[in-house]
Protein backbone atom coordinates (compact mmCIF):
# COMPACT_ATOMS: atom_id res chain seq x y z
CA UNK A 1 0.00 0.00 0.00
CA UNK A 2 1.31 3.52 -0.87
CA UNK A 3 1.19 6.32 1.09
CA UNK A 4 2.06 10.33 1.41
CA UNK A 5 5.85 9.40 2.52
CA UNK A 6 8.37 11.65 1.15
CA UNK A 7 10.72 9.51 -0.68
CA UNK A 8 13.05 12.15 -2.34
CA UNK A 9 13.45 15.90 -2.90
CA UNK A 10 14.90 17.54 -6.35
CA UNK A 11 16.32 21.13 -5.74
CA UNK A 12 17.47 23.32 -8.29
CA UNK A 13 18.65 27.06 -7.88
CA UNK A 14 17.32 29.62 -10.95
CA UNK A 15 18.73 33.07 -12.02
CA UNK A 16 16.01 34.83 -14.52
CA UNK A 17 16.75 38.02 -15.82
CA UNK A 18 14.16 40.44 -15.80
CA UNK A 19 12.77 42.73 -18.25
CA UNK A 20 13.09 46.05 -16.90
CA UNK A 21 15.64 47.74 -13.86
CA UNK A 22 14.22 47.44 -10.67
CA UNK A 23 14.98 50.17 -8.77
CA UNK A 24 13.99 51.18 -4.80
CA UNK A 25 15.59 51.70 -1.26
CA UNK A 26 16.99 49.11 -1.10
CA UNK A 27 18.58 47.42 -4.30
CA UNK A 28 18.52 48.27 -8.03
CA UNK A 29 18.33 44.84 -9.67
CA UNK A 30 17.91 43.24 -13.11
CA UNK A 31 17.28 39.22 -12.06
CA UNK A 32 15.70 37.43 -9.25
CA UNK A 33 17.15 33.81 -7.85
CA UNK A 34 14.94 31.50 -6.61
CA UNK A 35 15.05 27.73 -5.96
CA UNK A 36 12.29 25.50 -7.58
CA UNK A 37 11.51 22.37 -5.37
CA UNK A 38 10.04 19.23 -6.53
CA UNK A 39 9.06 16.48 -3.47
CA UNK A 40 7.97 13.04 -4.46
CA UNK A 41 6.07 11.30 -2.73
CA UNK A 42 6.18 6.95 -2.14
CA UNK A 43 2.04 7.16 -4.21
CA UNK A 44 4.29 8.62 -7.39
CA UNK A 45 2.89 11.61 -6.95
CA UNK A 46 5.09 15.12 -7.45
CA UNK A 47 4.70 18.51 -5.72
CA UNK A 48 5.92 21.46 -6.69
CA UNK A 49 7.19 24.49 -4.53
CA UNK A 50 9.89 27.45 -4.71
CA UNK A 51 11.73 29.93 -1.91
CA UNK A 52 14.37 32.10 -2.32
CA UNK A 53 17.64 31.13 -4.39
CA UNK A 54 20.00 32.89 -2.58
CA UNK A 55 23.04 30.36 -2.21
CA UNK A 56 22.17 30.21 2.34
CA UNK A 57 18.96 29.24 1.72
CA UNK A 58 19.83 26.58 -1.05
CA UNK A 59 22.07 25.21 1.27
CA UNK A 60 19.23 25.34 4.52
CA UNK A 61 16.55 23.50 1.80
CA UNK A 62 19.45 20.35 1.13
CA UNK A 63 19.18 20.36 4.96
CA UNK A 64 15.81 20.07 6.27
CA UNK A 65 15.43 17.69 2.90
CA UNK A 66 16.96 15.18 4.52
CA UNK A 67 15.18 15.48 7.58
CA UNK A 68 11.96 15.40 5.66
CA UNK A 69 12.58 12.14 4.03
CA UNK A 70 10.06 9.05 5.07
CA UNK A 71 7.85 11.93 6.72
CA UNK A 72 4.34 11.81 5.72
CA UNK A 73 3.15 15.09 3.61
CA UNK A 74 0.20 15.33 5.65
CA UNK A 75 1.80 15.64 9.11
CA UNK A 76 2.73 19.23 8.71
CA UNK A 77 3.60 19.61 12.68
CA UNK A 78 6.11 16.82 12.29
CA UNK A 79 7.29 18.35 9.18
CA UNK A 80 7.84 21.86 10.72
CA UNK A 81 10.13 20.09 13.45
CA UNK A 82 12.95 20.52 10.87
CA UNK A 83 12.84 24.25 11.69
CA UNK A 84 12.56 23.97 15.59
CA UNK A 85 9.38 23.02 18.21
CA UNK A 86 9.18 26.45 18.68
CA UNK A 87 10.31 30.30 17.67
CA UNK A 88 13.42 29.68 20.16
CA UNK A 89 14.57 26.55 18.21
CA UNK A 90 14.38 28.53 14.63
CA UNK A 91 18.26 28.91 14.55
CA UNK A 92 18.35 30.31 11.09
CA UNK A 93 16.28 33.37 11.23
CA UNK A 94 13.50 34.17 8.05
CA UNK A 95 16.21 31.79 6.15
CA UNK A 96 14.47 28.60 8.46
CA UNK A 97 10.67 30.15 7.68
CA UNK A 98 11.80 30.82 3.84
CA UNK A 99 13.20 27.42 3.21
CA UNK A 100 10.53 26.01 5.38
CA UNK A 101 7.65 27.60 3.22
CA UNK A 102 9.32 26.41 0.69
CA UNK A 103 9.24 22.86 0.95
CA UNK A 104 5.73 23.06 3.02
CA UNK A 105 4.24 24.13 -0.50
CA UNK A 106 5.34 21.28 -2.37
CA UNK A 107 4.18 18.80 0.36
CA UNK A 108 0.60 20.97 0.06
CA UNK A 109 0.61 20.47 -3.84
CA UNK A 110 1.51 16.59 -3.81
CA UNK A 111 -1.27 16.09 -1.27
CA UNK A 112 -3.82 18.26 -2.90
CA UNK A 113 -3.22 15.97 -6.20
CA UNK A 114 -3.18 13.16 -3.75
CA UNK A 115 -6.57 13.82 -2.50
CA UNK A 116 -7.44 14.76 -6.38
CA UNK A 117 -8.46 18.48 -4.84
CA UNK A 118 -7.17 21.81 -6.19
CA UNK A 119 -4.57 23.39 -3.74
CA UNK A 120 -7.66 26.43 -3.17
CA UNK A 121 -9.84 23.17 -2.34
CA UNK A 122 -7.34 21.83 0.53
CA UNK A 123 -6.95 25.50 1.98
CA UNK A 124 -10.12 26.20 2.62
CA UNK A 125 -12.85 26.21 -0.91
CA UNK A 126 -12.45 27.51 -3.79
CA UNK A 127 -14.31 31.06 -3.86
CA UNK A 128 -12.64 32.59 -6.63
CA UNK A 129 -11.83 32.25 -9.89
CA UNK A 130 -9.90 34.98 -11.16
CA UNK A 131 -8.00 37.66 -9.01
CA UNK A 132 -6.82 41.10 -9.22
CA UNK A 133 -3.01 41.20 -9.49
CA UNK A 134 -0.99 44.42 -8.98
CA UNK A 135 2.09 45.63 -11.05
CA UNK A 136 5.18 46.98 -9.35
CA UNK A 137 6.15 50.71 -10.69
CA UNK A 138 10.27 51.13 -10.34
CA UNK A 139 11.42 54.11 -8.32
CA UNK A 140 12.72 55.10 -11.90
CA UNK A 141 12.87 53.87 -15.55
CA UNK A 142 16.64 53.06 -15.53
CA UNK A 143 18.43 51.27 -18.68
CA UNK A 144 20.02 49.12 -16.22
CA UNK A 145 21.15 48.31 -12.71
CA UNK A 146 22.67 51.10 -11.36
CA UNK A 147 24.46 52.52 -8.14
CA UNK A 148 23.41 54.42 -5.49
CA UNK A 149 25.01 57.10 -6.93
CA UNK A 150 23.75 57.06 -10.08
CA UNK A 151 20.46 56.36 -8.97
CA UNK A 152 19.92 59.57 -7.15
CA UNK A 153 21.57 61.58 -9.60
CA UNK A 154 18.60 60.41 -12.22
CA UNK A 155 16.00 61.31 -9.34
CA UNK A 156 17.49 64.57 -8.49
CA UNK A 157 15.98 65.30 -12.46
CA UNK A 158 12.45 65.77 -11.39
CA UNK A 159 11.35 66.12 -15.17
CA UNK A 160 12.76 62.10 -14.91
CA UNK A 161 9.33 61.54 -13.01
CA UNK A 162 7.00 61.24 -16.62
CA UNK A 163 9.16 58.22 -17.59
CA UNK A 164 7.76 56.03 -14.60
CA UNK A 165 4.14 57.42 -15.31
CA UNK A 166 4.79 56.15 -18.94
CA UNK A 167 5.83 52.86 -18.02
CA UNK A 168 2.58 52.71 -15.87
CA UNK A 169 0.60 53.55 -18.69
CA UNK A 170 2.17 50.85 -20.63
CA UNK A 171 1.54 48.63 -18.06
CA UNK A 172 -2.26 49.01 -17.72
CA UNK A 173 -2.28 49.43 -21.38
CA UNK A 174 -0.85 46.06 -21.95
CA UNK A 175 -2.34 44.00 -19.29
CA UNK A 176 -5.59 46.09 -18.13
CA UNK A 177 -3.79 46.73 -15.05
CA UNK A 178 -6.01 48.32 -12.05
CA UNK A 179 -3.65 48.56 -9.14
CA UNK A 180 0.21 49.73 -9.06
CA UNK A 181 2.51 49.05 -6.62
CA UNK A 182 5.45 52.61 -6.41
CA UNK A 183 8.60 51.24 -4.97
CA UNK A 184 10.55 54.33 -3.58
CA UNK A 185 13.92 55.04 -3.54
CA UNK A 186 13.58 57.32 0.15
CA UNK A 187 15.85 59.53 -1.52
CA UNK A 188 13.56 63.21 -2.44
CA UNK A 189 10.38 63.38 -0.76
CA UNK A 190 9.52 65.77 -3.51
CA UNK A 191 10.32 63.60 -6.06
CA UNK A 192 7.57 60.96 -4.87
CA UNK A 193 5.53 63.83 -3.98
CA UNK A 194 5.59 64.81 -7.75
CA UNK A 195 5.22 61.32 -8.96
CA UNK A 196 2.48 59.86 -7.01
CA UNK A 197 0.69 63.06 -8.42
CA UNK A 198 1.11 62.78 -11.54
CA UNK A 199 0.68 58.95 -11.50
CA UNK A 200 -2.66 59.92 -9.99
CA UNK A 201 -3.84 62.73 -12.50
CA UNK A 202 -3.07 59.83 -15.31
CA UNK A 203 -4.65 57.54 -13.58
CA UNK A 204 -7.59 58.97 -11.36
CA UNK A 205 -9.30 55.65 -10.83
CA UNK A 206 -6.39 53.17 -10.15
CA UNK A 207 -5.60 51.37 -7.15
CA UNK A 208 -1.61 53.02 -6.13
CA UNK A 209 0.23 51.70 -3.17
CA UNK A 210 3.50 53.61 -2.01
CA UNK A 211 6.36 51.71 -0.32
CA UNK A 212 9.30 53.30 0.76
CA UNK A 213 10.39 49.88 2.69
CA UNK A 214 10.81 51.91 5.51
CA UNK A 215 13.75 53.83 4.98
CA UNK A 216 12.61 57.14 5.65
CA UNK A 217 12.78 58.43 9.06
CA UNK A 218 10.02 59.02 11.03
CA UNK A 219 9.17 62.40 10.45
CA UNK A 220 9.73 63.06 7.34
CA UNK A 221 7.89 59.97 6.01
CA UNK A 222 4.73 61.93 8.42
CA UNK A 223 4.89 64.86 6.54
CA UNK A 224 5.56 63.19 3.18
CA UNK A 225 2.39 60.90 3.65
CA UNK A 226 0.48 64.03 5.00
CA UNK A 227 0.59 65.59 1.80
CA UNK A 228 -0.26 62.46 0.14
CA UNK A 229 -3.11 62.14 2.09
CA UNK A 230 -5.74 63.92 -0.54
CA UNK A 231 -4.66 61.61 -3.60
CA UNK A 232 -6.43 58.53 -1.58
CA UNK A 233 -4.15 56.13 -2.30
CA UNK A 234 -4.67 52.64 -1.72
CA UNK A 235 -2.30 52.36 1.25
CA UNK A 236 1.36 53.53 2.13
CA UNK A 237 3.39 50.22 2.32
CA UNK A 238 6.30 50.33 5.21
CA UNK A 239 6.35 54.05 5.22
CA UNK A 240 8.71 54.30 8.17
CA UNK A 241 10.61 51.76 10.49
CA UNK A 242 9.28 50.29 13.21
CA UNK A 243 6.33 49.31 14.58
CA UNK A 244 5.97 52.44 16.55
CA UNK A 245 7.45 54.63 13.98
CA UNK A 246 4.48 53.45 11.55
CA UNK A 247 1.80 53.59 14.25
CA UNK A 248 2.57 57.46 15.09
CA UNK A 249 2.37 57.79 11.44
CA UNK A 250 -0.62 56.08 11.23
CA UNK A 251 -2.24 58.08 13.48
CA UNK A 252 -1.33 61.68 11.96
CA UNK A 253 -3.18 60.23 8.55
CA UNK A 254 -6.32 59.12 6.69
CA UNK A 255 -4.66 56.81 4.34
CA UNK A 256 -4.25 53.21 5.52
CA UNK A 257 -0.84 51.67 6.24
CA UNK A 258 0.19 48.55 5.74
CA UNK A 259 3.62 46.78 6.61
CA UNK A 260 5.63 43.76 5.42
CA UNK A 261 8.69 44.20 7.23
CA UNK A 262 6.85 44.76 11.18
CA UNK A 263 4.48 41.99 11.42
CA UNK A 264 5.98 39.03 10.31
CA UNK A 265 5.92 36.32 12.97
CA UNK A 266 2.89 35.46 15.40
CA UNK A 267 4.42 36.90 18.18
CA UNK A 268 4.54 40.73 16.34
CA UNK A 269 -0.02 40.41 15.80
CA UNK A 270 -0.71 41.34 19.54
CA UNK A 271 1.73 44.61 19.60
CA UNK A 272 0.39 45.19 16.28
CA UNK A 273 -3.28 45.15 17.57
CA UNK A 274 -2.69 46.81 20.67
CA UNK A 275 -1.05 49.26 19.78
CA UNK A 276 -3.50 49.47 16.20
CA UNK A 277 -0.01 50.21 14.28
CA UNK A 278 -1.54 49.09 10.75
CA UNK A 279 -4.82 48.40 9.12
CA UNK A 280 -3.19 46.01 6.61
CA UNK A 281 -0.55 43.22 7.35
CA UNK A 282 0.94 42.78 3.72
CA UNK A 283 2.08 39.13 4.59
CA UNK A 284 4.58 37.26 2.20
CA UNK A 285 3.92 33.41 2.05
CA UNK A 286 7.98 33.19 2.83
CA UNK A 287 8.42 35.41 5.49
CA UNK A 288 5.52 33.51 7.73
CA UNK A 289 6.84 30.46 6.79
CA UNK A 290 4.17 28.57 4.73
CA UNK A 291 0.56 27.97 4.03
CA UNK A 292 -0.44 27.18 7.71
CA UNK A 293 1.31 30.19 9.30
CA UNK A 294 -0.37 32.69 6.69
CA UNK A 295 -3.10 31.22 7.16
CA UNK A 296 -3.56 32.03 10.27
CA UNK A 297 -2.45 35.34 10.48
CA UNK A 298 -4.99 36.38 8.36
CA UNK A 299 -7.90 34.81 10.22
CA UNK A 300 -6.29 36.46 13.91
CA UNK A 301 -5.59 39.33 11.86
CA UNK A 302 -9.23 40.06 10.32
CA UNK A 303 -10.74 39.00 13.41
CA UNK A 304 -8.78 42.37 15.45
CA UNK A 305 -9.66 44.75 12.71
CA UNK A 306 -6.42 44.53 10.21
CA UNK A 307 -6.82 43.40 6.71
CA UNK A 308 -4.56 40.27 5.31
CA UNK A 309 -3.37 40.50 1.86
CA UNK A 310 -0.76 39.19 0.16
CA UNK A 311 2.44 40.27 -0.81
CA UNK A 312 5.20 39.11 -3.22
CA UNK A 313 8.85 39.92 -4.92
CA UNK A 314 9.72 38.42 -8.44
CA UNK A 315 8.48 34.77 -7.98
CA UNK A 316 8.26 32.28 -10.53
CA UNK A 317 4.94 30.44 -11.59
CA UNK A 318 4.59 27.82 -8.84
CA UNK A 319 4.79 30.93 -5.84
CA UNK A 320 2.53 32.97 -8.20
CA UNK A 321 -0.14 30.74 -8.38
CA UNK A 322 0.15 29.54 -4.69
CA UNK A 323 -0.78 32.96 -3.66
CA UNK A 324 -3.67 32.99 -6.09
CA UNK A 325 -4.86 29.81 -4.27
CA UNK A 326 -4.52 31.61 -1.17
CA UNK A 327 -6.50 34.47 -2.02
CA UNK A 328 -8.97 31.85 -3.69
CA UNK A 329 -9.68 30.06 -0.66
CA UNK A 330 -9.36 32.98 2.05
CA UNK A 331 -12.24 34.93 2.50
CA UNK A 332 -10.31 37.55 4.39
CA UNK A 333 -7.71 38.43 1.79
CA UNK A 334 -9.95 41.21 -0.22
CA UNK A 335 -6.96 43.43 -1.40
CA UNK A 336 -5.23 42.80 -5.01
CA UNK A 337 -2.29 40.39 -4.67
CA UNK A 338 1.60 41.43 -5.02
CA UNK A 339 2.86 39.71 -8.48
CA UNK A 340 6.25 40.40 -9.83
CA UNK A 341 5.74 37.51 -12.42
CA UNK A 342 4.93 39.50 -15.53
CA UNK A 343 8.51 40.92 -15.27
CA UNK A 344 10.62 37.89 -15.59
CA UNK A 345 11.89 37.61 -18.94
CA UNK A 346 10.88 33.76 -18.80
CA UNK A 347 9.16 30.87 -16.29
CA UNK A 348 10.22 27.52 -15.23
CA UNK A 349 6.16 26.02 -15.82
CA UNK A 350 4.69 24.83 -19.02
CA UNK A 351 1.44 26.57 -18.62
CA UNK A 352 1.18 30.53 -19.29
CA UNK A 353 0.05 32.52 -16.36
CA UNK A 354 -0.90 35.79 -18.16
CA UNK A 355 -2.37 39.28 -16.44
CA UNK A 356 -5.41 39.74 -18.34
CA UNK A 357 -7.79 42.64 -17.49
CA UNK A 358 -5.37 43.74 -14.19
CA UNK A 359 -5.98 40.04 -13.09
CA UNK A 360 -4.77 36.57 -13.04
CA UNK A 361 -7.27 33.30 -13.38
CA UNK A 362 -6.82 30.73 -11.02
CA UNK A 363 -5.79 27.21 -12.83
CA UNK A 364 -7.74 24.42 -13.14
CA UNK A 365 -6.44 20.69 -12.10
CA UNK A 366 -5.67 18.95 -9.12
CA UNK A 367 -3.10 21.14 -6.14
CA UNK A 368 -1.31 24.26 -8.00
CA UNK A 369 -2.53 22.99 -11.65
CA UNK A 370 0.23 23.26 -13.32
CA UNK A 371 3.19 21.84 -14.91
CA UNK A 372 7.22 21.90 -14.55
CA UNK A 373 8.60 23.17 -18.15
CA UNK A 374 12.40 21.19 -17.79
CA UNK A 375 13.46 22.66 -20.07
CA UNK A 376 12.76 25.80 -19.96
CA UNK A 377 14.20 25.15 -15.98
CA UNK A 378 17.67 23.72 -17.28
CA UNK A 379 17.12 27.25 -19.27
CA UNK A 380 17.82 28.89 -16.06
CA UNK A 381 19.50 26.60 -13.61
CA UNK A 382 22.50 27.87 -11.41
CA UNK A 383 22.73 24.49 -9.59
CA UNK A 384 20.80 21.30 -8.68
CA UNK A 385 20.63 18.51 -6.12
CA UNK A 386 18.64 14.92 -5.47
CA UNK A 387 18.38 13.87 -2.14
CA UNK A 388 17.24 10.51 -1.44
CA UNK A 389 17.42 8.23 0.95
Amino acid sequence: MTTLSVVAIRLTRVSIPLTMAHAGSMYVIQKTERTVIELLLENGITGLGETWGTPDVYALAQRYARDWLGRDALDRIALREALGKSSYDNRFGRNGLATLAGLDLAAWDATARSLNMSLAELIGGRKRESIDVVSTLPAAILPRAVSRKELTDHLDVLSNTKLVVQFALEQQRKSGFRSFKLKSAAYSPEWDWKLLNELREAMPRARIRFDPNANYGAATATELCRRLDPLGLEFFEDPTGELEGIARLKAAVKTPVATNMWVVRDEHLVPAIRRQAVDVVLGDLFMWGGIDAWRRMARVAHAYGMKPALHSVYETGIATVANLHLASALPEVEYPNDSGLHFLSSDVLTEPQEVRDGAMRLPTGLGLGVTLDRSKLENVTLEGAEIRA
